[in-house]
């Protein structure tokens, strides 16, 4: 375990991002980093590290890299000055469908158990609690995806998610907290080196000139959502929070349209030049547990991304030169 760099700023408000150097959490910082909007947010990160996105070492923020269950990350948590309540943005957590079925309890650790406890050791009066959430996973895929919408999840995933959201609300209420939640849809983008799901695959072996397979039929659909978008909406809703502006309890960042994944493919064709070496399988058992199409309502997502986001085309063309390097 490591603390890295000064963990006190004053005239700004402590981020504290729990899984900020891996996928997500390093969009968030490049958007602060990037739009003086963000100027009152002073980030700090803790993280283990096991999913960090190459080039962390870099970064000029404050850091305990370890796992935010150890001692130490509530020491370096104690040392952060703020100036009216920290904003915890919680990224950490499982989050592979497919191995949810088999490794129900590991997931009840990680999504329930361990935040849970993290709440009740570190959350304190005036903070702010943002639980970054899934959006897809909640729903059984058979309407498009509203704020209000009943949780009806299709996988031992999205029922742990559901419990999180629920009991942490609860939990950092009791702590004198307030809470907020935001639901993503499928993030692709950059700094997404350890992610593994369809685009990015799909990119890094074309890139490669290797062999992927498609599940199913391939027109299952799913809204992408680009990761720059989504680092630039946690830091709005964060902005709010410390602002004292009005704000949502619970939030979506989407696209707001739903494309198929054999239109992800030829996407990933055109910015490439080339073709992708693709076979497609059944794998019925593995499609039994996701949901055949998800859309998130465009006036949600619009909340906190305004009409301001990333067409898928451009997008993947930007995951592509990522990759390219």
């Amino acid at each position: 375990m490591q603390i890295m760099g000064q963990t006190a700023m004053k005239n700004s408000s402590a981020l504290v991002l729990v899984g900020g150097f891996g996928f997500v959490g390093r969009n968030i910082l490049e958007a602060i980093r990037t739009n003086d909007a963000f100027e009152g947010l002073a980030p700090a990160v803790i993280d283990n590290l096991s999913n960090a996105a190459p080039g962390y070492e870099a970064l000029d923020v404050p850091s305990y890299q370890g796992g935010y269950e150890e001692e130490g990350a509530g020491s370096f948590l104690e040392e952060i000055e703020d100036t009216g309540g920290r904003i915890f943005v919680f990224l950490a957590g499982e989050t592979r469908v497919a191995e949810s079925k088999d490794r129900p309890l590991d997931f009840i650790e990680a999504n329930i158990t361990a935040p849970s406890d993290f709440v009740m050791k570190n959350v304190r009066e005036g903070d702010h609690f943002l639980l970054i959430s899934t959006a897809g996973a909640l729903f059984d895929g058979t309407f498009e995806v509203r704020t209000d919408s009943a949780y009806c999840p299709k996988n031992f995933y999205g029922a742990t998610k559901a419990a999180e959201e629920m009991i942490l609300e609860k939990l950092v209420e009791l702590r004198g907290g307030t809470f907020s939640v935001i639901r993503m849809t499928n993030v692709y983008g950059v700094y997404s080196d350890k992610k593994k799901s369809a685009i990015h695959a799909f990119t890094r072996a074309i890139i490669e000139d290797g062999d992927v397979f498609i599940n199913g039929d391939g027109k299952q659909s799913r809204d992408f959502i680009f990761s720059g978008d989504v680092g630039r909406a946690i830091a709005e809703q964060a902005r709010r929070v410390r602002a004292g502006e009005d704000w949502n309890k619970v939030n979506m960042i989407g696209a707001g349209v739903s494309t198929s994944l054999m239109d992800v493919v030829a996407a990933i064709e055109e910015a490439s030049g080339k073709s992708l070496n693709y076979t497609k399988v059944p794998a019925e058992e593995l499609l039994k547990t996701e949901p055949r199409d998800v859309i998130a309502n465009a006036d949600d997502v619009a909340v906190l991304l305004g009409e301001n986001r990333t067409s898928l085309v451009d997008g993947i063309r930007a995951t592509h030169a990522y990759y390219a390097g």
